[in-house]
C-alpha cells in the first residue's frame, strides 16, 4: 500500500503493517490530495514545510515503511532525506539524490501530450504513433478495405 502523508497517517500505517501488508510512504507533492494543497507546485520550498517533511520521513521510516516516494520537492531536500533515513527513497521530480527514480509510463512514452513538467523526459512519442494508427484504421474501415478476405473466417 502507498500512503500519502506523514505524522497524520501514522496510525493507519501501523494498522496496515500489523495486518502484514507492506507500506510505502509518499511525501512532497501528493496529486491524490491536490485539494489540500490547491496546486501542483513544488512542495517544501519554505523551511517550515521542509523541516516537517524531514520529520515525517523519519516517522514513516521508524513506523516501518519499506520506502518513501519523494515527489516534486527540491533536489537538495530529497538528497538530505535520502541521507538521513535508512529506507530507500524513490524520487519523482526530486532530483538525482534519491535511491531510485520513477516516471509515469504514459508520460515517459509520450502518450500524454498535455503534461510536461521539468522533471519529465520523454523517451518516445507514442501519442503521434497511436493517433496515426487509429486514423489509418478508421480510414480503412470507412473505405471497406478492413477487414479484407484474408482477415476474416
Amino acid at each position: 500500500v502507498k500512503l500519502e502523508g506523514g505524522e497524520e497517517i501514522l496510525e493507519s500505517v501501523q494498522r496496515i503493517l500489523s495486518a502484514g501488508i507492506p507500506v510505502m510512504g509518499h511525501l512532497g507533492l501528493t496529486p491524490q490530495s491536490i485539494h489540500k494543497f490547491g496546486t501542483y507546485a513544488v512542495r517544501a520550498r519554505e523551511e517550515a514545510e521542509a523541516e516537517k517533511l524531514v520529520r515525517d520521513a523519519h516517522l514513516l521510516s521508524r513506523a516501518g515503511c519499506f520506502g518513501i516516494v519523494l515527489e516534486k520537492i527540491p533536489a537538495a531536500l530529497a538528497a538530505r532525506v535520502t541521507g538521513e533515513v535508512p529506507v530507500p527513497t524513490i524520487g519523482i521530480g526530486a532530483g538525482g539524490g534519491c535511491d531510485g527514480q520513477v516516471l509515469v509510463i504514459h508520460d515517459m512514452l509520450g502518450i500524454n501530450k498535455g503534461f510536461s513538467p521539468r522533471f519529465l523526459r520523454r523517451y518516445a512519442d507514442l501519442h503521434t504513433a497511436m493517433t496515426d494508427a487509429v486514423t489509418q484504421y478508421v480510414g480503412d474501415v470507412k473505405s471497406g478495405s478492413f477487414p479484407n478476405t484474408q482477415e476474416q473466417y
